[in-house]
């Protein structure tokens, strides 16, 4: 598992609006939803990305994503998710890992980031470095029992593709960044796990 599965953490359906929010905290969630749609819909996409935690872990790899379904290709390893089972190949350990994809209980880094959407106070504005970008912020409710701080989401304008990702928790920052963004044109077998690839590799199941 790397650190790029956070983004799977971040579950909509409990988005809720309150009364009390101001007219720039309900663009801000809109706009955030539309760019987590644009990300996890229907539809499908590709893009690639990079992960700098402190200039201390860096990774990047690329990513292909249908609703609930996703392929990734990262620092010598491969994942497959169809949406029941993930597949995760470890060429230098040659060995494939199972993986039930709605539970992460063996990656504890995971639950650093996991995000109760009702739990921020919402923003947005236009990015302070003068880009063209969105910047929509998710500040922790005083209070809220969440391990994630901050969040920054600089968003590309009219498509709302995120360009960069920066997560606070506790005292360090996590960037991630996007490029290369192809949308639709995924057919689900990408999704499936190529057995016939991996005969020689050893399964390890962790559910």
């Amino acid at each position: 598992m790397r650190m790029v599965m956070i983004l799977f953490t971040i579950h909509f359906s409990l988005f809720t609006a309150h009364a009390e929010d101001t007219p720039n905290a309900r663009q801000a969630k809109r706009v955030f939803q539309t760019a987590w749609n644009n990300i996890f819909g229907p539809q499908g996409v590709t893009f690639h990305y990079k992960i700098d935690i402190l200039h201390l872990y860096k990774e990047e790899g690329t990513s292909w994503n249908k609703g609930d379904k996703a392929k990734s290709v990262y620092k010598g390893s491969k994942m497959w998710n169809n949406g029941d089972v993930k597949y995760i190949a470890r060429e230098k350990k040659r060995i494939v890992e199972i993986h039930d994809p709605k539970v992460n209980k063996k990656d504890e880094k995971l639950q650093m980031f996991k995000f109760d959407p009702d739990s921020y106070d919402y923003s947005i504005a236009k990015d302070p470095d003068g880009t063209d970008a969105l910047v929509v912020t998710l500040k922790a409710k005083k209070g809220a029992k969440v391990k994630m701080k901050k969040v920054q989401a600089f968003l590309a304008p009219g498509t709302y593709y995120p360009r960069k990702l920066r997560i606070k928790v506790a005292i360090f920052w996590a960037n991630i960044t996007f490029s290369n963004f192809q949308a639709g044109g995924l057919d689900d077998s990408i999704f499936e796990f190529p057995k016939s690839q991996y005969s020689d590799y050893r399964m390890v199941d962790e559910r």
